[in-house]
């Protein structure tokens, strides 16, 4: 897929415009072959109880890195979903800007690998991790 046709132009306003990326205030910010990097800015309502950002919503930036990378080498009736995705917390943030990064592995025909890391906006790792999605062509009667 040409990720700078009209068409993926339009998948990211869609994504953008997703009620969960309004409600954890994340952002596809950058597409290519294979890559795909998003924003989240983590404020307090993103706290566990000890006052770090809490581990799912680093999961959740580097899961949509990572399932945006391999949906830039899909075709137009191509749908994925995640099966199977490992996480390593490194560091922690309370709040501020998350930068989360996913480029492609692996593209088969029925699966797709990618790797993600989450850094802060100085640069500093807080999670790395790798994704794996089913790639299907729904049949839609």
């Amino acid at each position: 897929m040409d990720t700078g046709s009209e068409r993926w132009k339009v998948v990211c306003d869609l994504l953008n415009s997703s009620p969960f990326y309004h409600y954890m205030d994340m952002k596809v910010v950058e597409t290519g072959e294979g890559y795909a990097k998003l924003t989240l800015m983590a404020r307090k309502q993103h706290q566990n109880l000890y006052g770090t950002v809490h581990g799912g919503a680093l999961a959740s930036v580097l899961d949509s890195s990572c399932t945006i990378a391999v949906g830039t080498l899909m075709e137009e009736d191509e749908v994925a979903v995640t099966v199977d995705m490992r996480i390593n917390y490194i560091s922690n943030i309370s709040e501020g800007l998350l930068v989360g990064e996913g480029r492609v592995l692996h593209r088969g025909s029925r699966t797709g690998v990618a790797q993600g890391e989450v850094r802060d906006e100085k640069g500093k790792l807080l999670a790395a991790g790798m994704s794996t999605l089913f790639i299907n062509r729904p049949q839609f009667d």
